[in-house]
């Protein structure tokens, strides 16, 4: 019986930890950086399958890591971005630092593109790279100019400075990169203005400041931007307001304060942003409430605290929302200091608990909606943190497998998503932290909209599905599912016999009714135990 979620690949084989990540999609590949034990962190590709998930190239020999920095007091693999029929990244085969790579997905086609900084030396720490337009951006340094703004179209004439902002070797030091259509955003300093707001379209008269307020991270967001009706917003530190939140048009004139959230100069410092309704969510930080959930519609008079969840100053410290058909679901401590799945309406009274955390000791982690659907981690106190999915109703609310059997947890995360399969990392007690994947089908569960069948269960004396009683309805025949989409069985509504589920292993399973005409009127879920 197919399960919802399945391992793609022993990478790095029996209890060692690949540590899948950055991932990122051309065509029907995607690439990622992991460690078989083997070649440390390389550039790997799969296509979904076992056979399919290889090495591209070894770029630093042996056990050395050619995707990996390890510096003093940061350790990162390099992102990853897709540019034509190409991804683009950061790698160092030991012969030279850290420089841009573009690879096609073969061994051959895997090679540097530019040594900016010529010899052993890396021209990047920072690995960060962002795509806007025909041109992928990054920080970079060719010996003769200190840190600065590159631009590259991925090949060696053209990946070029783009502008010394700080003349000479002194470092400009552009930092969180944000890409909107052609034009990146970024802080950095010009030894005139200080750090402050800079954006460009990838020539040097186009590289321009904007105004001396730098976009500032906070609270673990590593951009800390979200485009909202055709503006950028981010949270951006000035001397007199400290870190609050911006706006900006791409124009001086239209780069200003939308509020100053804690006044004067303390840090509301708004933080994990996602667009709703209309609105930006994110938290924030008041001296008298201190971190809770905010909204803004993009004026100062809409930017307003959505609830005191936890009265005080000491604050739920909202985290991770993610927006699942007309709500927005967080993670927050309420007054007795549980991390809890909270939903929002951005009304007061709308805004409540979603999953309950009875016994205290649940943690939640790794909100993603995807298809319909919200993902997230958490341990239900009889296992570790696990997989879950639920589609906003409390019946809908459901952990997909026990990937770590007990109490050890398979800690998913790291969630991307193709056309057709949502990866992820997980740990197993077999197979260490690996890569994993729910299968092409999972838009199949969104389609799971409606609880009709609800007599639906299974007898546990006779080990069968109970009769199917539709009085007055037109169902003609019934198929069950895995949550994979792979269809099991098919029975007429007539038909006297009861469906038996002896063949059918513990899990989860989708029953689909379905009329005359052949369309499906009805889902049902039901457990196997």
């Amino acid at each position: 019986m197919g399960s919802a979620q399945s391992i793609v690949k022993d990478i790095c084989i029996g209890l060692g930890n690949s540590n899948p990540s950055n991932f990122v999609s051309v065509g029907n590949l995607t690439y990622f950086i992991a460690n078989d034990g083997l070649h440390g962190y390389e550039l790997w590709v799969t296509d979904g399958t076992e056979a399919g998930t290889t090495m591209v190239k070894d770029i630093a020999p042996g056990a050395a890591d050619g995707c990996y920095y390890h510096g003093h007091l940061s350790f990162k693999a390099s992102t990853l971005q897709a540019l034509g029929r190409k991804v683009y990244f950061f790698a160092s085969d030991q012969n030279h630092g850290f420089e841009l790579w573009g690879s096609d997905g073969t061994d051959l086609g895997t090679q540097m593109v530019k040594d900016i900084m010529p010899g052993p030396v890396s021209s990047s720490v920072d690995l960060y790279l962002t795509r806007a337009g025909s041109y992928i951006y990054f920080a970079a340094t060719d010996g003769r100019h200190g840190t600065e703004l590159w631009r590259s179209d991925g090949t060696d004439t053209g990946t070029v400075l783009v502008k010394d902002i700080n003349p000479g070797t002194q470092n400009g030091n552009p930092v969180y990169l944000f890409a909107d259509s052609e034009v990146v955003y970024f802080a950095a300093n010009d030894n005139i203005h200080g750090y402050g707001l800079w954006k460009s379209n990838g020539t040097e008269d186009g590289t321009v400041f904007l105004k001396n307020v730098a976009p500032t991270a906070d609270g673990g967001d590593s951009i800390p931007y979200v485009k909202f009706k055709g503006e950028i917003y981010f949270a951006g530190y000035s001397l007199d307001n400290g870190t609050e939140l911006w706006k900006t048009n791409g124009t001086t004139a239209g780069t200003v304060l939308v509020k100053d959230i804690n006044p004067g100069k303390p840090d509301g410092s708004p933080s994990h942003f996602c667009v709703y309704n209309e609105h930006i969510v994110f938290s924030a930080n008041t001296r008298a409430f201190g971190r809770e959930l905010w909204q803004s519609d993009g004026s100062e008079a809409g930017t307003m605290m959505v609830k005191d969840i936890r009265p005080g100053k000491e604050g739920s410290d909202p985290e991770t929302p993610a927006v699942l058909k007309d709500k927005v679901y967080f993670i927050a401590s309420d007054s007795v200091k549980r991390p809890e799945l909270w939903i929002s309406d951005l009304t007061d009274t709308g805004t409540h608990i979603f999953i309950n955390n009875a016994t205290g000791n649940q943690h939640f982690k790794n909100l993603f909606a995807d298809n319909g659907g919200l993902y997230f981690t958490t341990d239900s106190g009889d296992t570790g943190m696990e997989l879950w999915r639920t589609d906003g109703t409390k019946s809908g609310t459901f952990m997909l497998k026990e990937i770590c059997p007990g109490i050890c947890g398979s800690e998913p995360g790291n969630f991307f998503r193709t056309d057709t399969t949502l990866f992820f990392s997980a740990y197993d007690d077999a197979h260490g932290q690996e890569l994993w994947s729910i299968g092409s089908n999972v838009t199949f569960i969104a389609e799971i909209t409606s609880e009709k069948l609800r007599d639906v269960y299974i007898d546990p004396l006779k080990n069968k599905l109970n009769q199917l009683r539709q009085t007055g309805s037109d169902i003609v025949y019934i198929k069950i599912f895995d949550l994979n989409g792979v269809e099991l069985y098919t029975q007429f509504v007539k038909d006297p016999n009861q469906i038996s589920s002896e063949s059918f292993k513990p899990g989860i399973y989708i029953l689909r009714s379905y009329d005359k005409n052949d369309d499906a009127v009805s889902f049902v879920r039901f457990v196997k135990e």
